[in-house]
């Protein structure tokens, strides 16, 4: 199954979901177009483990991503940060903690995502540049969030679902925690 959902400002979200032997591969879009033309674009994926990646142009150490109260994963994104100012989801795949991670944070009104890459620049591929890999989806004293944050798993499990479910959904009822955000922030 693939859905394309085109938002304002030139942005879409693709939502595929891929049967699997174990489980599905889910993998969440979204690209950035500026006059047709891709500027940047994040990839969250989960199958047997959890991959997210970020692409641009630009050659830097961070790329971020902002949600409003009106982009459809702002809710998702609230509830993976649960409460949490800032929560950080380090690379299974470097040795050294916090150089290459995504970190998921509230400022104000928004939620924010930011891939960071602190590692030599010159020796990544631009490909890995901005990817984040998490070994399983379920415990693995493999991976560096079981040994620091014991629940983020569960919170990108919850994540993932709640996204399928909003991306998916032909109606949406507005839940009375959407209700009080949005008149939190519109000052209704």
């Amino acid at each position: 199954m693939e859905k394309r959902i085109e938002l304002d400002n030139g942005r879409v979200i693709i939502l595929s979901i891929v049967p699997g032997h174990a489980c599905s591969t889910i993998t969440l879009q979204e690209g950035f177009l500026v006059n047709d033309n891709l500027e940047k674009s994040y990839t969250l994926s989960k199958w047997d483990d959890y991959g997210f990646n970020a692409f641009s142009y630009e050659d830097k150490n961070e790329l971020s991503f902002d949600f409003d109260v009106n982009h459809p994963l702002y809710f998702p994104l609230l509830h993976l940060l649960n409460e949490d100012e800032l929560l950080i989801i380090d690379d299974d795949g470097t040795n050294e903690l916090n150089k290459k991670y995504l970190e998921v944070k509230k400022v104000n009104d928004i939620i924010q995502i930011t891939f960071v890459n602190n590692l030599d620049l010159e020796s990544d591929m631009d490909f890995e540049k901005y990817n984040v890999f998490i070994k399983n989806i379920l415990y693995d004293g493999r991976s560096k969030i079981d040994q620091q944050c014991k629940d983020t798993k569960e919170r990108l499990i919850r994540f993932f679902d709640e996204c399928i479910n909003i991306l998916t959904e032909e109606y949406h009822q507005v839940t009375f925690e959407e209700y009080m955000v949005k008149k939190k922030v519109y000052r209704i």
